[in-house]
């Protein structure tokens, strides 16, 4: 239980910057360059923490380590291409806010729909990386810890998020 609300204060410490950048992407609209400046070091900063939470849950001795970090590592560089396209998607929505059509909506929603079909694709097959690796249950409870770590970041980023008019 400690580590759950471990995770929940260094995610919810994460999403809190990413939402400022999307507070300022919207108001100021600050120029590109600086604006994936601070998006850059945010993401890196939330991935940091991201590992450190991830070690702590995971709770593995020293000879696991070396094993799932060999895997968790091809799994976060797929993740992050995935992460890249849904910042695409929601700076497209921010772009688009003002005058959304309806075209430019479904476009965005199916965007989504494909982007939780991708993650829910690799978490499936990192799992039975994982599991081929180091067991069942050290897989179930690295597919527990994503699950958790990204419904948190999505409830964080959603609920920042304006509903579209």
């Amino acid at each position: 239980m400690r580590s759950c609300r471990l995770i929940l204060a260094f995610l919810t410490i994460g999403c809190l910057l990413a939402v400022s950048a999307w507070a300022q992407t919207t108001s100021a609209q600050p120029d590109e360059k600086n604006m994936q400046a601070l998006v850059d070091m945010m993401r890196k900063d939330l991935r940091m923490q991201k590992q450190s939470v991830v070690d702590q849950a995971m709770g593995l001795e020293a000879a696991q380590k070396a094993q799932f970090w060999g895997v968790y590592d091809k799994y976060q560089t797929e993740l992050n291409a995935i992460w890249d396209q849904r910042i695409a998607n929601i700076k497209k929505y921010a772009d688009n806010y003002l005058n959304m059509t309806d075209a430019v909506a479904d476009e965005l929603a199916a965007k989504n729909i494909d982007l939780a079909q991708q993650t829910l694709s690799l978490r499936k097959k990192y799992y039975g990386l994982m599991k081929a690796a180091l067991g069942a249950r050290v897989a179930t409870r690295f597919l527990q810890t994503e699950i958790m770590l990204g419904d948190v970041v999505e409830l964080q980023i959603g609920s920042q998020i304006p509903l579209v008019q």
